[in-house]
């Protein structure tokens, strides 16, 4: 059905049809915009729902509806640079899990590398030698 055919379908169950489609469609890019987004994070989802990976568990996934409870985070698309950070942090935990050394130094490595973004004068030196001890 093309979209001329579902419009005239839609007028005749709807006459005010057209007053509403502006805001429908835009709703719909919105929507698409989101899920773009959430793909960019690795969200996957079928009719049963939405899941995104499990930061803490690289090899589970989480459904849509406990990613706010169970994490505290913001769905992707709703992201600040704060939350997508914490989000990162999250991701290096749980590849590191089973070496808690490892998950320590790399935490570190991803702080330090944050905390330079920013513009700590100090940071260069503590991101260098902690990228020396990672190789």
């Amino acid at each position: 059905m093309t979209d001329s055919q579902f419009n005239l379908l839609q007028l005749e169950a709807r006459p005010n049809w057209y007053d509403h489609l502006e805001a429908a469609e835009d709703a719909m890019r919105q929507e698409q915009a989101a899920w773009n987004i959430r793909q960019e994070y690795g969200w996957d989802g079928d009719e049963g729902g939405e899941w995104g990976p499990n930061p803490l568990d690289p090899d589970q996934t989480i459904m849509a509806s406990n990613w706010e409870d169970e994490l505290a985070l913001p769905v992707p698309e709703d992201f600040d640079e704060a939350d997508s950070y914490v989000f990162e942090i999250m991701l290096v935990i749980g590849k590191h899990k089973d070496d808690p050394a490892m998950m320590a130094h790399a935490v570190a490595l991803r702080a330090a590398e944050y905390l330079s973004a920013w513009g700590q004068p100090t940071i260069g030196k503590i991101k260098g030698q902690l990228d020396r001890r990672m190789k």
